[in-house]
């Protein structure tokens, strides 16, 4: 009976997954096509840009943007195609969509430095130079799974440890070798940490809800709705936290880098703080990563 329930159990886990990751209204041949032609669209607009046809490679790279959205409509979640699309708005200037879609990159490919070093990129052209939190390389390097896994990766593991737990306490029900209590504590220790990893890493994820600006410049007022004054101004690519929603407007934090001149003699260097500004946006001017 325990063992059709355990079979049981995983069986029901494992149709979860499978609905979570690959369920699609597109079919896989498809989206592959899609994904070639949008491949096919980028590289010529990269040539066209070359060879100074800017009107060919806009229509060009829309087509791209186009095909790669469909995609990800369709069900396809890959952490490629959002950094190709990253890579296709960043051409078209449109630096917050680039964000975006690299910043969703990083979280379906935490092993790629590309995602990385391209939204760095993008980064030092935008206009508010915010100053972002980044976790010590000494925490990143101890807890290392927690950054180097992604969460369907981190799922993945969680259920292999338990299901190698089970088999080890049912061959110790059966079997009674002594030594079969030291596996089946370490795998236990193993388990909870990573249950507790994907936990930390859902929250993160899903629990705060981050996002990109993603016009050209929009104000940022007291309240949510137009009546209200402006508080202050804010540019394509600034990224923020969303605290609420009321009435199609968010209510966001962000963190905004002020350069302030020293005291000291001229042509030293200008310090920066770290000046966290507070209102309400509409929510056609932010995309949520």
């Amino acid at each position: 009976m325990k063992v059709r329930f355990i079979a049981l159990f995983f069986f029901l886990i494992s149709f979860f997954i499978y609905e979570e990751l690959f369920a699609s209204a597109l079919s896989r041949d498809d989206a592959i096509k899609l994904f070639t032609d949008a491949n096919e669209n980028y590289q010529q607009a990269a040539k066209l840009i070359a060879a100074k046809n800017n009107q060919e490679a806009d229509k060009k790279l829309h087509d791209a943007a186009l095909q790669y959205e469909k995609i990800l409509a369709g069900g396809f979640k890959h952490g490629q195609i959002y950094y190709n699309l990253g890579n296709t708005y960043y051409r078209q200037g449109a630096l917050g969509k680039a964000i975006v879609n690299y910043r969703r990159a990083q979280r379906l490919l935490p092993r790629h430095a590309d995602p990385d070093a391209n939204l760095k990129l993008v980064k030092s052209a935008i206009e508010d130079k915010e100053l972002v939190h980044e976790t010590p390389v000494v925490i990143q390097r101890i807890f290392f799974w927690l950054f180097l896994l992604n969460q369907n990766e981190l799922i993945l593991t969680a259920v292999s440890l338990y299901a190698v737990l089970m088999v080890f306490i049912l061959s110790f029900i059966i079997l009674k070798y002594p030594w079969f209590k030291r596996i089946i504590i370490g795998v236990t220790f193993g388990l909870c940490i990573v249950v507790v990893s994907l936990g930390i890493k859902i929250y993160r994820e899903q629990g705060i809800h981050r996002g990109v600006i993603v016009v050209k410049k929009c104000q940022i007022l007291y309240g949510p709705g137009k009546e209200y004054e402006p508080k202050f101004e804010i540019h394509d690519g600034a990224e923020c936290i969303v605290e609420g929603e009321k009435d199609g407007w968010y209510r966001v934090y962000m963190y905004v880098g002020v350069k302030q001149d020293t005291e000291s003699k001229a042509g030293m260097e200008e310090k920066a703080s770290k000046e966290l500004r507070r209102g309400w946006l509409q929510k056609g001017d932010v995309d949520i990563i």
